[in-house]
């Protein structure tokens, strides 16, 4: 009875080492994960940066639409419609924003990225200036509704 006592001592002893050490493993495989994390999180673009994306690309579509460069104005609208997505997937945020990204992507962006491709599609120059001018509103909105509303783009 004393060996198996003893013996049972012992191997409850080994696991409870060997857990420990398992842990120790496990912390210094922890390290360098929060480390990349910690940089990862440092070197992610702050939203101006992505808004500034935004920015370039729906000037850009202003200009193609004035062209009729209908080809143009559909990659426009795909990088407007990847930046925001970007943003969203990335959780970009900063201290105006009274709600996730997302929440704005969909209220305010969505549908008119949509309808534009539809129109730059078709061709649809009456459609594409209408549509335009109602992303710069819904652009400027979001800004208004973010207390941002100094940041008002024009079309």
């Amino acid at each position: 009875m004393k060996l198996i006592l003893s013996c049972s001592i012992c191997i409850a002893l080994i696991a409870a080492l060997a857990g420990c050490k398992q842990q120790a493993i496990a912390d210094n495989k922890q390290l360098p994960i929060d480390s990349l994390i910690a940089l990862v999180n440092h070197l992610k673009p702050g939203l101006g940066e992505f808004m500034l994306q935004i920015k370039y690309h729906h000037d850009s579509l202003g200009a193609a639409i004035a062209k009729k460069d209908y080809d143009r104005a559909a990659y426009e609208i795909d990088e407007i419609k990847e930046t925001a997505e970007r943003i969203a997937q990335l959780n970009i945020a900063n201290d105006k924003l009274t709600k996730p990204f997302s929440n704005f992507y969909d209220k305010y962006l969505q549908e008119p990225l949509q309808i534009l491709a539809g129109a730059a599609s078709k061709k649809d120059d009456a459609a594409l200036k209408t549509n335009f001018i109602s992303l710069t509103n819904n652009c400027n909105s979001c800004h208004h509704e973010n207390n941002m509303a100094f940041m008002k783009i024009t079309p």
